[in-house]
């Protein structure tokens, strides 16, 4: 029986979606999955996009409150509650959030230019602020690819025996922008469970597309430039 997927899976689905009839993934399934597992998982991604709805009207109506002065530590509150929402919003599926993600960015600089006329900072601090700037923009373009999200969400589906089926069943630039969250030993850990379960499932003659092995190399690179 063919299963119905969303054009637009969010978290849980997408994580499903991933399994199904893909053989990286037989060391942990013991049986396909089924429409109703799929169906489960969309309204949980229902009730994520809900959530994240609330929150974050309850942030519009916070910043369109705020005094004109305001304490340094609530502008930094609200800061680090943005961010929190953009990552949360980036892993979301259903539909386009392209406009929430532009609301979060203008609102994020906001709050900067606040902390950089308020006066309250000296040289040291800004230039802080500055790297946070810079460190903050390269963190949301890897928001650009649903994965990372689903990797960094706090209660995220993929678990430490699925973590390297996932990496090696996403497209390259994906998988690339992936491995940039792990450091070098970590990288190296996965690769080489990357190789032995690919090496098993060869062993038991399950066939391994051309395009996992191409993936492979894509996740080594990093230690290859290092080598």
């Amino acid at each position: 029986m063919e299963i119905r997927f969303s054009q637009r899976p969010g978290c849980w689905e997408r994580y499903l979606q991933r399994q199904y009839q893909n053989p990286l993934f037989a060391e942990i399934r013991d049986r396909e999955v089924t429409q109703a597992e799929v169906e489960r998982a969309q309204k949980r991604d229902e009730s994520e996009r809900q959530k994240f709805t609330s929150q974050f009207q309850k942030l519009l109506e916070e910043v369109a409150t705020l005094q004109a002065q305001v304490e340094a530590d609530v502008v930094l509150h609200l800061r680090t509650k943005i961010d929190s929402l953009y990552e949360h919003c980036a892993g979301l599926g259903g539909k386009d959030y392209s406009m929430e993600k532009n609301a979060l960015v203008k609102l994020g600089e906001l709050i900067v230019e606040s902390i950089r006329a308020s006066g309250l900072h000296d040289s040291k601090t800004l230039k802080e602020l500055e790297k946070e700037m810079v460190a903050r923009q390269l963190h949301f373009n890897l928001l650009e690819y649903p994965l990372i999200a689903h990797l960094l969400h706090p209660e995220s589906p993929i678990n430490e025996a699925s973590i390297v089926p996932t990496l090696l069943s996403e497209e390259n630039k994906a998988l690339r922008a992936a491995m940039t969250l792990f450091g070098a030993e970590q990288q190296k850990i996965l690769c080489t469970a990357a190789r032995d379960l690919i090496k098993r499932l060869q062993i038991e003659g399950k066939r391994v597309p051309s395009v996992v092995l191409l993936r492979l190399e894509t996740m080594e690179q990093p230690i290859n430039k290092l080598n």
